[in-house]
């Protein structure tokens, strides 16, 4: 996929990716509960704009189809995404959105282990677990990324590594949902496309590495100052000696 396809808005942070993230697949009847009946709407008609685009692409047939979809698709698929994070984050209350992220990646898991095997057979399964695992690892570390200081001569750099980990890791929800979507409509994707769809899911792992650089910007290992070791003369022998047995004599 050309990440020309994909630009980080400037005013989008990495809390913002993490929330995206966190929103696989339509709200689940338990999730629902915990939301106003207006709320679920409002969120299910954005969502069946997500539903459409993931179902045009999961329908083709060889790799080739399937990579040139995705290039007019992920596009317009980010912005479904967004906007319906975006929504989420102004009619759900904060402590109900950190509920519902955590039981969006919690069902997930459940519905790759349930059905994964059947649906794709072990390897898809195996790596989409993975990847969900790996998804709900990002989304802790864009809070910390989120809440920690960067400094100003930073800023450039961030910058750019933050368009690189945004691409990766909305490329892995992406290839993600492309199978919750094959699971929940019951049509198989074809073996030449799942070879893609897991390309494009470990693409989760770089999205990791990525933000973990983030996230070093803010908070530097710190340097160790290593103290020299300093030897009486006792202990001087010692070592002459042992370093003398150790080589032997000397021709």
């Amino acid at each position: 996929m050309n990440e020309a396809t994909l630009t980080m808005p400037k005013n989008f942070g990495a809390i913002h990716i993490g929330e995206m993230l966190a929103m696989l697949g339509l709200p689940s009847e338990r999730q629902e509960k915990r939301l106003s009946a207006a709320t679920t709407q409002t969120l299910r008609d954005i969502a069946s704009i997500v539903d459409e685009l993931l179902t045009s692409v999961i329908e083709k047939r060889t790799a080739i189809e399937f990579r040139a979809i995705r290039e007019e698709v992920f596009p317009k698929y980010f912005r479904a995404v967004r906007a319906l994070s975006d929504i989420a984050r102004i009619v759900v209350p904060r402590h109900v959105l950190d509920v519902v992220a955590a039981e969006s990646f919690s069902t997930a898991e459940a519905e790759f282990r349930d059905q994964g095997l059947d649906a794709f057979g072990a390897a898809v399964r195996d790596q989409a677990i993975f990847t969900v695992w790996t998804l709900r690892k990002i989304s802790d570390l864009c809070r910390r990324i989120d809440g920690a200081k960067l400094a100003e001569e930073l800023k450039e750099s961030d910058w750019e590594i933050y368009q690189e980990f945004g691409y990766h890791a909305m490329s892995a929800r992406f290839h993600l949902d492309c199978l919750i979507k094959s699971m929940s409509l019951r049509r198989p994707m074809y073996p030449e496309v799942l070879d893609v769809v897991i390309d494009g899911l470990r693409q989760a792992v770089n999205a990791y590495a990525w933000a973990s650089s983030a996230l070093d910007l803010r908070s530097p290992a710190p340097d160790v100052e290593v103290t020299p070791v300093k030897w009486d003369d006792e202990e001087q022998q010692l070592l002459n000696e042992a370093t003398f047995d150790m080589l032997g004599e000397p021709i």
